[in-house]
């Protein structure tokens, strides 16, 4: 008699365990999943740091020209030499920042300035100017491009087209109107919609500014913006920091 429960027993235990084929074939099937499953996972937790950076790069620089306003009067009146002299006298004593590093390369090369916020991230200052080969400025307005990069390691220089709408994102600042006057006079630092005919889907494809691999994305901010800064469905780029 006990030796036939110890039968039953023992054929109960052959019948609950698991060969080791069984268990290769599940930890295959884990992986396979896991492969598929966590690098989406890891692209929706970049894009939610994207979205919330320049959300706040956004509200914070325009809080700050606003601050400034108030002790150095209407910024359609401010001027400035060059990008650096723009950060000293505007903005400087009205946002956290870390660092300011110089990062025009050449003398007739656009006059990128780089602030490090203490968030980790960016951006660049490009009060706009034309230059000749040897350097003498053809023309220049008291405005130009805010190049803003969730990570600040991004911002290595402006004119990198490559990067723009994935690790950098482009704004306007042209308060007075000299560009784009229907977008960008009278406000702040606002998405690029230089030269935009108002339909949304030229956001996506217009053959010099839009958000697509042949252009060169311009308009890749004004996409997330009009979208409450949330990067849509259709966004034709992968964002990383």
């Amino acid at each position: 008699m006990y030796q036939e429960i110890g039968k039953v027993e023992m054929n109960t235990y052959k019948k609950i365990g698991f060969t080791l084929a069984e268990v290769l074939i599940t930890l295959g099937i884990i992986g396979v999943i896991a492969a598929i499953t966590i690098p989406t996972l890891i692209q929706k937790c970049t894009n939610r740091v994207v979205e919330t950076r320049l959300k706040t790069f956004y509200v914070k620089i325009n809080e700050a020209i606003k601050l400034s306003e108030v002790d150095n009067g209407e910024k359609e009146a401010w001027s400035a030499d060059n990008s650096l002299d723009f950060f000293n006298k505007y903005l400087k004593n009205y946002l956290k920042y870390m660092s300011v590093e110089d990062k025009q390369v050449k003398k007739d090369s656009n006059d990128w300035l780089l602030v490090k916020l203490i968030d980790g991230s960016g951006f660049l200052i490009d009060i706009y100017a034309v230059y000749d080969k040897d350097g003498n400025q053809t023309w220049k307005t008291n405005g130009g491009h805010f190049i803003f990069c969730p990570a600040a390691r991004n911002c290595d220089k402006g004119n990198d087209y490559s990067k723009w709408g994935k690790s950098q994102f482009v704004f306007g600042y042209w308060p007075a109107g000299e560009v784009a006057p229907k977008y960008h006079a009278n406000r702040g630092v606002e998405p690029y919609l230089n030269a935009w005919d108002g339909k949304k889907e030229t956001l996506y494809t217009d053959q010099n500014y839009g958000c697509n691999d042949k252009a060169k994305n311009f308009y890749c901010t004004a996409i997330i913006r009009q979208n409450n800064w949330k990067i849509p469905s259709r966004y034709p780029h992968k964002v990383h920091l």
